[in-house]
C-alpha cells in the first residue's frame, strides 16, 4: 500500500525525489544526458544498461593519485554520485534534474564551548542512544570487534542494551605481515562484556579471483587493498549475521589520526622535518621525513591537505604509468581542486579542524565508506556505522579542535566516555592494524597475473604497457618499491579490460 501511495505522488506531483544520507554512508548513482535520467544503488546497474561511455580525466587523475575518485564526478562521464545530504529532484515529464540543494552543512559556526564535565556527560547519553538505536533489528546483528578504541566503546555500550548475548567477530590474517595480533584485545573486552565471541582465521587463499570480483563489485577504479580482507571477513560473518556494527566515523569526529597532532605543531614539524631528512642517516627514514617536509612546508594549506592524503608527490608523478596521449589530457586537470574548494569553504577554522572537516568531507565518504559498504553488501550483509548517528555527529562536530586533539593524545573525548568501560591497555595502547602485502603479492603470488594484465594492454589505451612491465619487474628485483603505483595500475587495468567494449574515445 505504502508503494502504490509513493508511485500515486510522483505521477501526481510529477516529481522524482532522490536523496541520500548527510554523510554518505550509502551510495547512489545518477546518470544524465540529453535524452535520460538513471539512478541506481550501483553504478555497475547503469554501466550495463549503457551501450558506450567515454573516461573522465579529472576523476582518472584523482585515482591515479589517490586510489579513488574523491569527488562527486566518477570515471565515467554523464555518471556522478549524488552529494551526501543532498536533494536532487527529478521532473519525470522531461527526464530533467529540475532543482538540486544541501539538506544539510557540518556547523562550522558556533562551536560548542562548554565545560568538559558537560561535555562528557552529553556525550555520554549521545553514544549511548547512538549504538542502541543501531541495535534495532529484525535480523541476526553483530559487531566487529577489531580490540581497537572504536570497537570496543561499541561493545561496551551494545552489551548494556542487547536484547540476549551479544555476538562479537575478531579476525586474524595469515599475512598481517610485520604487524601484532590484536585477538589478545579483541578477547579482553568479549570476556568483560561476556560476548559470544568468534576469533577468525583468514588466508590469503585465491588472491586473484578475489581481486577480479571486487574490482567489479566496486563499479569504478578503487584501489585500497583492505577491502580484500574486509571482503574476506563479511563473507565469513554473513554465515549467521546479517547486520554488524562497526566503528568507522570515530578517527575524523574524535580526532583519531596523527595527523591532527602534527598539525597541531605544525611549526614545530615544519621545522624538524627539515633538519631530520638531512641528519638522519637511516635512509627510509631519511626519505619519510623529507616526504614530511614536503608535505608540510605547502605555502597553499590546500595543497598541504591534498598531499598529505596521497603517497605521490610530483617529482613521482603516478601519470609516468599512463600513454602520451592520456598524459597530455592530464595537463588540464587538477586532482587537488576537492582539497582547495574545502580550504576555502572552511577559511574560519584553525589548521586542524580544517583537517578534521575535510576528512569527513572526503576520504569518510569516498574511501572509507564505500570501502565497507561495498564489500559487505557483496556478501549480503549491512554495515551500520554508530559513530555517525546524526545526534551524536552533530553535537561532535561542534567541538571545537582543541578540545579533541589536547596534549598529543589522539580521541582525548572519546577516551574519557569510555573511561572505565574499557581497558586502560585499549584506550591507551599502541594503535595496531594489519598490512595488506600486495607489494609481496606483485612479486609473488600475482606477478604472473599483473604481467599478463599490463602485457595485454592494447597500444592505444590509457596505459604504457612497457613502463608498466619494466616497473612490475624492477618491483619484483628489488631495485625499487613501485608497489603502491603497480597495485592502483593493476586495479586500473582490469576495470578497462571490463568495459574495454563500451569505453569510447
Amino acid at each position: 500500500m505504502e508503494f502504490l501511495l509513493w508511485l500515486y505522488l510522483i505521477k501526481k506531483k510529477n516529481k522524482l525525489h532522490l536523496i541520500r544520507d548527510r554523510f554518505g554512508v550509502k551510495p547512489l548513482y545518477i546518470y544524465e544526458d540529453d535524452t535520460v535520467i538513471a539512478f541506481a544503488s550501483e553504478a555497475k546497474v547503469i554501466l550495463g544498461w549503457l551501450n558506450e561511455f567515454s573516461i573522465n580525466y579529472n576523476s582518472l587523475s584523482q585515482y591515479l593519485w589517490y586510489g579513488n575518485t574523491i569527488a562527486e564526478e566518477t570515471l565515467m562521464n554523464g555518471l556522478n554520485k549524488l552529494k551526501p545530504a543532498s536533494i536532487v529532484d527529478n521532473d519525470i515529464s522531461n527526464g530533467k534534474i529540475s532543482n538540486e540543494e544541501i539538506f544539510w552543512n557540518i556547523p562550522t559556526t558556533n562551536n560548542l564551548l562548554v565545560d568538559e564535565t558537560e561535555l562528557e556527560e552529553n556525550l555520554t547519553t549521545l553514544f549511548d542512544n547512538a549504538v542502541k538505536r543501531q541495535l534495532i533489528s529484525d535480523v541476526p546483528i553483530g559487531v566487529l570487534l577489531s580490540g581497537g578504541v572504536d570497537s570496543s566503546g561499541i561493545v561496551a555500550v551494545a552489551s548494556k542494551y542487547m536484547n540476549g548475548t551479544l555476538d562479537t567477530y575478531s579476525v586474524e590474517y595469515d599475512y598481517n605481515i610485520g604487524g601484532e595480533s590484536e585477538l589478545a584485545r579483541a578477547a579482553m573486552i568479549a570476556k568483560k562484556y561476556n560476548t559470544n565471541h568468534h576469533e577468525l582465521k583468514i588466508e590469503a587463499k585465491n588472491i586473484t579471483d578475489i581481486f577480479t570480483a571486487l574490482v567489479y563489485q566496486y563499479d569504478e577504479p578503487f584501489a585500497d587493498a583492505a577491502s580484500i580482507p574486509l571482503y574476506q571477513l563479511a563473507k565469513v560473518c554473513a554465515k549467521d549475521k546479517k547486520v554488524i556494527l562497526q566503528g568507522d566515523g570515530g578517527d575524523e569526529l574524535f580526532g583519531g589520526y596523527r595527523r591532527y597532532n602534527v598539525l597541531d605543531w605544525l611549526r614545530f614539524w615544519q621545522i624538524a622535518s627539515v633538519i631530520g631528512y638531512k641528519i638522519i642517516p637511516n635512509k627510509s627514514w631519511s626519505e619519510r621525513m623529507r616526504r614530511m617536509s614536503f608535505v608540510l612546508n605547502q605555502n597553499d594549506n590546500g595543497m598541504r591537505m591534498a598531499y598529505y592524503l596521497t603517497q605521490d608527490v610530483p617529482d613521482k608523478s603516478p601519470y609516468s604509468i599512463l600513454s602520451q596521449a592520456a598524459q597530455q589530457k592530464m595537463r588540464n586537470v587538477n586532482p587537488f581542486q576537492p582539497y582547495m574548494d574545502l580550504d576555502k569553504k572552511f577559511a574560519a577554522e584553525t589548521v586542524v579542524q580544517k583537517m578534521l572537516f575535510t576528512d569527513t568531507s572526503i576520504i569518510l565518504p569516498h574511501t572509507y565508506l564505500e570501502k565497507v559498504d561495498k564489500a559487505t553488501m557483496l556478501c549480503s550483509v549491512e554495515a551500520r556505522v554508530p559513530y555517525l548517528d546524526n545526534d551524536l555527529a552533530e553535537y561532535i562536530l561542534q567541538v571545537p579542535a582543541h578540545v579533541k586533539v589536547k596534549r598529543g593524545e589522539k580521541k582525548y573525548l572519546l577516551i574519557k566516555i569510555l573511561k572505565g568501560k574499557v581497558p586502560d591497555e585499549i584506550l591507551y595502547g599502541k594503535k595496531r592494524g594489519f598490512d595488506v602485502p600486495y607489494k609481496t603479492w606483485l612479486k609473488t603470488d600475482l606477478y604472473e597475473f599483473a604481467k599478463q594484465s599490463f602485457s595485454a594492454i592494447d597500444t592505444n589505451e590509457l596505459l604504457d604497457k612497457n613502463n608498466l612491465i619494466t616497473l612490475l619487474d624492477k618491483h619484483k628485483s628489488g631495485i625499487g618499491n613501485y608497489g603502491p603505483l603497480l597495485w592502483k595500475a593493476l586495479v586500473l587495468t582490469q576495470w578497462l579490460h571490463l568495459y574495454r567494449n563500451k569505453i569510447s574515445s
